[in-house]
């Protein structure tokens, strides 16, 4: 940039001159006039091919500092290029451990809850068990103890109804008995009486 301000300087300086020069070439005689305007000529070739020099300069600087540009842009852009994709790679390493940590850790919550489940089940059907073998030896009990005591009641009853018979058998035997006797004796008194 420095370099084009200069260029333009030297420019302006040079047309400023040449300008000056031909103002007071024009008051000076015609062969003075002629090699003034040489010089000027001259000048301007001069100025000119200073101030194309100066571009040329300028603008193989300018490429220069646009190709360097260019070159730490493109080195920066790789530079982060491969530290992104080294974050991302460890990254998705990180992810994985975590994604493998995850699963094992569910496994293993599974694992232990269907074993806490097979154990609690196998327990349930234990007690389920035992409490119906209670009942049954319960009831079987029961039912045997019922059985003995209608057994019992049976027996008892039929005992008692032997014996009721029984004494009813000889109640009705003995008021059989009293009855032939009394008739007999009735029987006999009129026998008696009459004979």
């Amino acid at each position: 940039m420095n370099t084009i301000k200069t260029t333009l300087a030297i420019a302006l300086v040079a047309a400023t001159t040449s300008a000056m020069a031909v103002t007071a070439v024009e008051t000076t005689p015609a062969a003075k006039v002629a090699a003034a305007k040489a010089q000027v000529k001259a000048d301007a070739a001069k100025t000119a091919t200073a101030v194309k020099n100066t571009a040329v300069a300028a603008k193989e600087k300018t490429a220069a500092v646009s190709k360097t540009a260019a070159q730490k842009t493109v080195a920066a852009k790789n530079a982060v290029v491969a530290k992104t994709a080294d974050v991302k790679d460890a990254t998705v390493a990180k992810t994985a451990q975590v994604k493998d940590a995850a699963a094992e850790k569910t496994v293993a919550a599974k694992d232990a809850v269907v074993a806490k489940t097979v154990a609690a089940k196998d327990v349930t059907v234990a007690k389920a068990t035992e409490a119906k073998d209670a009942v049954v030896e319960k009831t079987a009990e029961v039912k045997d103890a019922t059985v003995a005591q209608a057994t019992e009641a049976k027996d008892a009853t039929v005992e008692k109804a032997a014996d009721v018979k029984e004494a009813t058998t000889e109640k009705a035997d003995a008021a059989k008995a009293e009855v032939k006797a009394e008739k007999k004796s009735f029987f006999s008194w009129f026998k008696k009486s009459a004979a």
